[in-house]
């Protein structure tokens, strides 16, 4: 996959869509089965376009798989990258591979700039699609207390007998007499 082709979000036709659940597992949606971190990994080693998806957020997080991927090979390898190499990593790229090779030239000029742009783009489709649907969720609470004012009424109205007017519904109460006084004194 070309580096410029990992900044379109859209997947395409041939790229295999994988589902990360929030349970961490990951479910390849063209063959219907649970698959693991090794087995993203013969994809990409097969030329297999793989994109990855946040089930719950719908985000591409494909790079952070990759990365996890390529952490998990050095764990298993017999010989590390040299320490050199690594506290450059970390004294130069604040601990980011990305970092350091963007450092090193080994992006296109304007990688990082284009990257930029679609998360400021993602992170604005996010925020608006959480408006809508605040929008949405307000609108709709004032329809049920709408149809809530509306549907007291209606009680209200159905309870008062025909012929018969609401300040005849509460009874009178007698007028105190003096008998009745002398028990508050």
């Amino acid at each position: 996959m070309n580096q410029m082709d990992s900044l379109n979000t859209k997947p395409s036709a041939k790229v295999k869509i994988i589902k990360r659940y929030q349970n961490r597992k990951l479910y390849d949606t063209k063959q219907s089965c649970y698959v693991t971190l090794d087995d993203i990994a013969k994809m990409i080693r097969s030329n297999e376009e793989v994109m990855v998806i946040d089930n719950k957020s719908k985000n591409d997080i494909t790079a952070a798989t990759l990365t996890q991927i390529i952490f998990e090979s050095e764990k298993k390898a017999s010989q590390y990258a040299p320490l050199f190499t690594l506290r450059e990593i970390i004294q130069h790229g604040n601990g980011s591979i990305s970092s350091y090779l963007a450092k090193l030239g080994a992006f296109p000029i304007d990688y990082m700039t284009k990257q930029a742009a679609v998360t400021v783009n993602v992170e604005r489709a996010s925020t608006d699609d959480i408006k809508q649907n605040l929008e949405n969720r307000v609108a709709s609470a004032a329809r049920l207390n709408t149809a809530d004012a509306t549907s007291k009424v209606v009680a209200e109205k159905a309870t008062v007998l025909p012929g018969s007017s609401q300040e005849e519904e509460t009874p009178n109460l007698p007028l105190p007499t003096s008998s009745n006084q002398n028990f508050n004194q």
